[in-house]
């Protein structure tokens, strides 16, 4: 139980620290230790750059507290399974995250059917991946497609699966690193959209036999809201914004679910364990 019981302490530790390091960051924007803790926060979350600071302190505090480097032989890389791959299958990851992306958004509206949040919440997230300056763009870039996917995946999938498979077997390491992931973003819509993620993530990291791969679907995944924003094409349910809960339309979902599926279809081929 040992290694449950560290990846679920470790998925734990994530959003404290996250909260932690983004109430400094306001009080560090704010320059005065008068202001409320609430208004730090909603000080520093309103500038994407704090999000890509604060994710990667966060994992990088976990990671000098928690990992075993010193029962390591191999370079930090190696050890968190870091492991060159071919052009076209990182291309294949990163397509079939892109893909992912609505199926998953459509999951978060679901959850939010029963578990509502704040349209002020709502509207903080829609000019995230909105940005109306060139820094906001290159900051929600920053955040979103290169410093979460690499800090999560190198952690979760990185470590924490490959430990949890040594240990337990692909499955166990798969279902419970997912849960673990998805614990980590702790609100209900995006704990279901984590978990689920999770599951597809831990699957293409267990299949590549690297971690590149997991990250290269990642940064699919949060990109495509930012390759698509609603000033270039209007999508209900994914990148507008409503006081009501809106639904991607059926025949969409039905299109990116076939991209899915034969994207990883193609990736599973072209990682195939070759023949005698």
């Amino acid at each position: 139980m040992g290694g449950y019981l560290r990846a679920l302490a470790i998925a734990v530790a994530v959003p404290i620290l996250n909260h932690l390091f983004m109430g400094l960051a306001g009080f560090l924007q704010l320059r005065s230790l008068s202001a409320t803790w609430g208004e730090a926060i909603h000080t520093a979350v309103q500038a994407p750059l704090n999000y890509a600071l604060v994710q990667a302190a966060s994992v990088g505090v976990i990671f000098v507290v928690a990992f075993p480097h010193r029962r390591r032989q191999r370079s930090f890389l190696e050890a968190v399974h870091v492991r060159p791959l071919v052009g076209g299958v990182v291309a294949l990851c990163f397509v079939a995250g892109a893909f992912a992306q609505l199926p998953l958004a459509e999951v978060g509206n679901l959850v939010h059917e029963v578990w509502p949040i704040s349209f002020e919440e709502l509207a903080r997230r829609h000019r995230l991946i909105n940005p109306t300056t060139w820094w906001g763009g290159i900051s929600a870039l920053i955040a979103l497609v290169m410093v979460a996917p690499v800090t999560e995946e190198l952690l979760f999938r990185g470590w924490l699966l490959q430990d949890l498979k040594t240990r337990y077997g692909s499955t166990a390491a798969l279902v419970w690193s997912s849960f673990c992931f998805g614990l980590a973003h702790l609100e209900a819509s995006a704990f279901a959209y984590a978990t689920l993620g999770g599951l597809v993530l831990g699957a293409v990291a267990l299949r590549t036999r690297s971690t590149l791969g997991s990250i290269a679907m990642h940064a699919g995944v949060n990109a495509l809201p930012l390759l698509l924003p609603v000033r270039a094409i209007r999508i209900e349910g994914f990148n507008t914004l409503s006081q009501r809960v809106e639904h991607i339309a059926w025949w969409l979902l039905v299109l990116a679910l076939c991209g899915v599926g034969c994207t990883l279809a193609l990736l599973w081929r072209a990682t195939r364990d070759p023949g005698p």
